[in-house]
């Protein structure tokens, strides 16, 4: 059985990190397509997948858009998948329709989130409208989170019924040997000396995009509180500026001028940084599973976010994180300055957080939960599966 995983730009790939090395081990072939780059390849070598490249833009453009279907519905002719898996909203778009003119089938499109909510006119309406093909064109929707699917079907980007969501939700869950916190006490210290952190000064956390729709401008005037009342607590962002939605320069500059504030970049393995917060935010307005509050609770770092779809589906209100309102900036304040204040609280909900994790989104269980669902489909529409693996197989498989 031969898979095809779409992607507008290959980073987006980074959340599938796995799952095709575990379907190859299961005898499916998988072929990971995206726009053409350095990072395709090297996420195709290192999941044994091959990589084929077109180039797709995030923009509007009707005329290059016509170019990219066109070429797209030769390459899936030529490469005959049996399943097109196709995410975010222009491969979805380009991608779902190529595979239904190339007589794919079975073509399943995954709405990671929807972007329209924080735009507005005729953006929005474009957006909105471009969702309403993807999800029709597509012979089964996921959705990543069931509070995305409930407002996908609320919007009406989505006929009740058609869509799904796979287990708890997520992508791709969270590797719990990897985000364990206890082999990486040494490497947080070292992170702390790194950045200037003391070794016993609290930490607010953001890991993600610097983009104005995760609340940065929230989450700077909510600190603007935390280091007056809390004047040895430290803010740490992770993460690089976004280009396409960025922060306003008054915040930055204010951010950037606090000795207290730590602009630490993008980090390939944020693990050693989780280990090293206090608490976790992630004040933004939209999301679809945000998988950095999954991988702070496996590290069981309490997490705070806004009360918005996706957000809620990852942080439980009151067990292993606070859910404030979006857009609040005093809210986040209360809710951060509550933990700050008390340990024993922000320990209690970090060792629910992991509890959690491991339970509902060990990343073990929701690979193999893909891989059940690809099966059924794919039965359901007529595709010849791989004969199920023996438990020597299973065995060997990592």
């Amino acid at each position: 059985m031969k898979l095809l995983h779409a992607t507008t730009v290959p980073t987006t790939l980074n959340f599938l990190r796995s799952q095709p090395a575990h379907l190859a081990a299961r005898g499916i072939e998988v072929t990971l397509l995206s726009s053409p780059g350095a990072e395709l390849e090297s996420i195709a070598e290192e999941e044994g997948a091959r990589a084929l490249s077109v180039p797709m833009h995030r923009g509007f453009s009707v005329g290059a858009d016509l170019r990219t279907l066109w070429q797209l519905v030769g390459i899936l002719r030529r490469e005959a998948p049996d399943i097109v898996h196709t995410h975010t909203p222009k491969a979805g778009l380009l991608v779902t329709l190529a595979a239904r003119l190339a007589r794919v089938p079975l073509c399943i499109y995954q709405i990671h989130g929807l972007r329209f909510l924080t735009t507005s006119g005729l953006q929005r309406r474009i957006l909105k409208a471009t969702e309403r093909i993807s999800t029709a064109a597509a012979h089964r929707v996921l959705c990543v989170s069931p509070s995305v699917l409930a407002l996908a079907e609320e919007e009406h980007v989505i006929h009740r019924g058609k869509g799904a969501v796979l287990g708890a939700g997520t992508i791709n869950g969270v590797d719990l040997r990897a985000f364990d916190p206890a082999p990486l006490q040494e490497e947080a210290a070292a992170a702390r000396e790194e950045l200037g952190i003391p070794a016993d000064a609290p930490v607010v956390g953001f890991v993600g995009r610097l983009a104005a729709d995760k609340g940065l401008a929230e989450l700077a005037a909510a600190w603007g509180r935390v280091r007056q009342e809390q004047p040895e607590t430290h803010l740490l962002l992770l993460g690089g500026p976004e280009e396409t939605d960025p922060v306003a320069p008054d915040v930055m500059a204010a951010l950037a001028a606090d000795a207290r504030v730590h602009l630490a970049g993008h980090r390939p393995d944020v693990r050693p940084y989780l280990a090293a917060m206090s608490v976790l935010a992630l004040p933004s307005y939209r999301e679809g599973f945000p998988q950095t509050l999954l991988e702070g609770s496996a590290m069981g770092v309490p997490t705070v976010g806004s009360d918005v779809p996706g957000v809620r589906d990852a942080v439980q209100d009151g067990v292993t994180g606070l859910l404030v309102p979006v857009r609040d900036p005093d809210a986040l304040a209360e809710a951060l300055l509550g933990l700050l204040r008390d340990p024993q609280r922000r320990s209690a909900l970090g060792a629910a957080g992991r509890d959690w994790a491991r339970a509902s989104f060990a990343q073990d269980a929701v690979r193999e939960r893909f891989l059940e669902y690809y099966l059924e489909a794919a039965a359901a529409h007529g595709v010849a599966t791989p004969a199920a693996p023996t438990t020597a197989d299973r065995v060997r498989t990592p």
